[in-house]
């Protein structure tokens, strides 16, 4: 088996072992209402819309900051600076917040 499909099963499973866990500890002791997760699943689904428009609008804005500044300064700077994996996650945490401002403005 090629060591990337391992390890994506093995996240795979460590990701549902909590989740059953967690289900398991909020049904019984945080007495959690079991059709709350539904739009709970909704939720993620929108956030997980957000944060990929997020990236997109980032990446895109960041190809044309890294031409705009090679135009305007005349020295060379990698588009590669906007591949990096901080990206994704602040773009995460735009969409996190852009939802619950959303969600606070209702």
């Amino acid at each position: 088996m090629n060591a990337a499909i391992g390890d994506s099963l093995y996240l795979t499973g460590l990701v549902a072992l909590t989740s059953g866990l967690l289900w398991f500890a909020g049904r019984r002791w945080l007495k959690l209402d079991r059709a709350a997760v539904r739009p709970a699943l909704v939720r993620l689904l929108e956030w997980l819309g957000l944060v990929v428009g997020f990236y997109a609008f980032n990446l895109i804005a960041g190809f044309a900051a890294v031409l705009l500044l090679r135009k305007l300064t005349g020295s060379f700077l990698s588009m590669y600076v906007n591949a990096d994996a901080t990206l994704a996650l602040f773009s995460a945490f735009q969409a996190l917040v852009f939802q619950w401002w959303r969600a606070e403005s209702e």
